[in-house]
């Protein structure tokens, strides 16, 4: 499974999930959980290319060190580099394998890192950790929970929902906001509901122009001199039971949405 987030991409299994997102494209985390006592973690901040990595990763390693004496623990750590990539891993509370890389297509530093509670043999898992980056600069991925989309790039999260049933993003930039939600169950929901109707309610467009097709539905409300238009897609996704929904407000004709953002 895919997750993508902030510009970035990260392949992890299918039973794996996101718990914590922070932060902005510049600066930000993100953890992923497995059902037990492993995770993947990934810190990132915006960088020059002449950024130092051995000291980047030495007041990391500091900074472990610190926590771990001030909860009493032991700590123990080691590292290495080979050429422009350091690796390192550490041992205290938490158990920890990562490594550390500057990506110039984005100008940012990153860590990813396998972590576990226990002192298991974090290599196998570490080394299924492939970070890449999308080759079209002008569109990002965004990929959890189900969620899976590719819209203009560098827009920034002003809102975000997690949940089993729902995950919903909304994202700004200063020509358009653009709400993205998926939806479970949605067998049970066209089945009482009725699909359009469904959808104008859920995107709050009671009165827009609506074309359907089959398992896919767009909508369009004219603006005024106060409200800017609003254009919505939705689309069925039987296999996976669930319906993907895009809500944009834009004044722009170039912000229109299209069905190429459903990855």
């Amino acid at each position: 499974m895919i997750f993508g987030w902030q510009g970035f991409l990260l392949e992890h299994p299918d039973d794996w999930a996101p718990v914590s997102l922070s932060g902005t494209r510049r600066e930000g985390y993100a953890r992923i959980a497995s059902p037990s006592r492993l995770s993947f973690q990934i810190r990132w901040k915006e960088s020059d290319s002449n950024v130092d990595l051995q000291s980047v990763l030495d007041s990391y390693i500091d900074r472990l060190k610190s926590d771990a004496q001030k909860k009493k623990h032991a700590f123990k750590s080691d590292s290495s580099h080979e050429g422009d990539l350091f690796t390192y891993r550490y041992s205290a509370e938490h158990h920890g394998r990562g490594a550390i890389h500057y990506s110039a297509s984005c100008g940012r530093v990153f860590f990813i890192e396998a972590i576990s509670t226990k002192n298991d043999s974090l290599l196998p898992t570490f080394r299924k950790l492939t970070l890449s980056f999308s080759s079209d600069n002008s569109m990002d991925r965004w990929s959890l929970l189900g969620l899976d989309l590719i819209l203009p790039s560098k827009m920034e999260i002003t809102k975000k929902v997690l949940q089993a049933g729902r995950t919903q993003l909304v994202l700004n930039s200063k020509a358009v906001q653009i709400e993205a939600q998926r939806w479970g169950f949605a067998e049970q929901l066209v089945s009482k509901h009725g699909f359009e109707q469904w959808c104008r309610s859920v995107l709050s467009l009671p009165k827009a122009h609506a074309e359907v097709m089959n398992d896919r539905i767009s909508f369009r409300l004219p603006g005024n001199i106060l409200r800017p238009p609003k254009y919505g897609m939705a689309m069925v996704q039987p296999d996976l039971n669930q319906i993907t929904t895009i809500l944009v407000s834009t004044r722009s004709d170039e912000w229109r949405p299209q069905w190429t953002w459903f990855a």
